[in-house]
């Protein structure tokens, strides 16, 4: 079984072949590919966050616990302001210094992130080789990639095909000798 170190080496030794393999494929479709380095570089970081995205399923994994430090950010985005607000609008609370203020709905929101990042681990479709090593789950990360930047960027659909190619190469390192597994929904 595959540790985060063959999972990232696997990733950055195929990351040049699949960069080979969508441009053929962009040139083939006649669409136009010419990424800038910035472009290059978040799509290699996001293929290699998907190399080793799903042993998030694993207790003892690194990236379960830096993407579970790294999640309280999301929590904060959506939680502080709205803490804080609500916190002021208490009258008894109103004579709190806003730096401090900051601080409790700050920390207020990481203890709502923890709980929910905690539950939402915790739940029986994250046992081990269970949904997060699908195809399933390889499509939804390529999907959120892809929604997340279809705005921001005209190399979406390429950051949503990196994101899943790289879940996919965690796939293929894990079951090489199995190959149907690779391609298994749920």
């Amino acid at each position: 079984m595959p540790n985060l170190l063959v999972h990232l080496r696997v990733g950055m030794i195929s990351y040049p072949i699949y960069l080979l393999i969508y441009g053929a494929i962009s040139h083939l479709l006649n669409i136009k590919f010419a990424p800038t380095p910035i472009d290059l570089a978040i799509s290699y970081a996001l293929y290699i966050l998907g190399s080793d995205l799903p042993d998030l399923d694993s207790n003892n994994a690194p990236l379960r616990n830096f993407t579970k430090a790294i999640s309280l950010s999301f929590a904060i985005y959506i939680f502080s302001a709205f803490l804080y607000e609500k916190f002021y609008s208490i009258q008894q609370l109103k004579f709190i210094p806003h730096p401090i203020m900051l601080s409790i709905s700050v920390a207020s929101a990481m203890l709502i992130g923890v709980a929910l990042v905690n539950l939402f681990l915790s739940m029986p479709i994250f046992s081990h080789r269970g949904f997060a090593h699908s195809i399933t789950f390889a499509a939804i990360y390529g999907i959120i990639i892809y929604l997340f930047s279809s705005t921001k960027s005209e190399y979406a659909i390429f950051f949503g095909i990196s994101a899943f190619s790289g879940v996919m190469s965690h796939m293929i390192a894990d079951y090489w000798r199995k190959p149907s597994k690779i391609f298994k929904f749920y």
